[in-house]
């Protein structure tokens, strides 16, 4: 992704917080019906009885604020169009490689544990997917991060939209905003019950649970409270500084390293003034593809002068992380918490 969508992006997901906080959440009931023919039904089916509800979300058309919204199945989903590389990664641990149709933002690194059944997923786009592609891939359900159902040129069409096209959706309650990693476990129970793998989500639902405690047990005992910052890149003097005050997500998963978002209460951009006032303990470096080399902008950011008073750059506590692991808003950020871990603690 170059620059310029990429900035486009983290605006859209600040605004997300902004028109939440303003105008908060509403509650919608209108249900979806899943008007694809019932078929033969797979492994696991007796465990779940269709129709299904669930407490699922629907979001704006521009994709920034959420509402609540109570969702009708009326029969298992057979073909899945996933938003986004984690979702499919999610998608994949849960046993579903045959189910997945199409793939896209493929932003990052991959998950070794399923890459060879996820480079049999027909991609629809690298970058971020727009509807025409998503409704030409014939899924029976778009699932993802829930900024991504938009009617804007990157985005998969609304929930609403889709709906009209006897598509249904499901977006990850991770993704939007007020989020918790709490969610996760709801994600994953949701996702096992609604493609009747309920078997499959529990064990992975309980290997999640394991290694977040061994995460938690990682922590010194004697540690205060770091705080850090998001960078999402440096070239020469200008730095690219992302509050993440909507990511509540990757937010709370990282309170549990004792690791606390400097500007998770900001609104608006992030100046550099802003910067060495807060004075963050730590710096996290986003590297994504079509970015520019993490290396490269490490280099910019500590031979920055107007920055080298920060405490993350006097004490060398700037880290790389990955975009995938952390913005696919799924399992993969204990990947990417388990990176941090051992260089923040030397613990693991």
């Amino acid at each position: 992704m170059d620059k310029i969508k990429m900035t486009k992006y983290l605006g859209l997901v600040t605004a997300s917080a902004l028109l939440l906080g303003a105008c908060g959440q509403t509650d919608s009931t209108e249900d979806q019906t899943n008007t694809t023919d019932n078929e033969e039904p797979t492994e696991q089916t007796e465990e779940t009885a269709f129709p299904l509800t669930l407490d699922n979300y629907t979001v704006s058309s521009e994709g920034a604020e959420f509402s609540e919204k109570e969702i009708t199945y009326e029969s298992r989903p057979e073909s899945i169009v996933a938003n986004n590389q984690g979702t499919a990664e999610l998608l994949l641990q849960l046993g579903l490689a045959d189910d997945i149709t199409g793939v896209a933002a493929l932003y990052g690194a991959g998950d070794e544990a399923v890459a060879e059944d996820f480079s049999s997923i027909p991609v629809l786009a690298e970058g971020y997917v727009g509807k025409e592609l998503v409704v030409g891939a014939d899924p029976d359900i778009v699932v993802g991060r829930g900024q991504l159902f938009s009617n804007a040129e990157w985005g998969t069409g609304t929930v609403e939209e889709l709906n009209e096209l006897d598509i249904q959706t499901y977006i990850q309650a991770t993704s939007t905003t007020g989020a918790t990693f709490d969610d996760l476990y709801a994600d994953i129970d949701n996702l096992g019950e609604l493609f009747t793998v309920e078997e499959n989500a529990q064990e992975f639902s309980d290997d999640v649970q394991t290694r977040m405690d061994a995460l938690v047990a990682g922590v010194p005992e004697d540690q205060e409270p770091l705080d850090y910052a998001y960078i999402f890149g440096a070239e020469g003097t200008n730095v690219d500084i992302y509050s993440g005050a909507a990511d509540t997500y990757l937010n709370d998963a990282l309170s549990y390293m004792d690791l606390n978002n400097t500007f998770a209460d900001a609104a608006g951009e992030i100046s550099v003034e802003a910067l060495l006032e807060a004075d963050p303990d730590v710096l996290l470096m986003v590297n994504y593809t079509g970015g520019r080399a993490p290396e490269d902008s490490m280099a910019d950011l500590k031979a920055n002068e107007a920055l080298s008073s920060l405490t993350a750059i006097q004490e060398d506590r700037v880290y790389t992380i990955d975009y995938n692991q952390f913005w696919s808003y799924g399992y993969q950020i204990l990947t990417g918490m388990e990176k941090l871990s051992t260089q923040v603690y030397s613990t693991n």
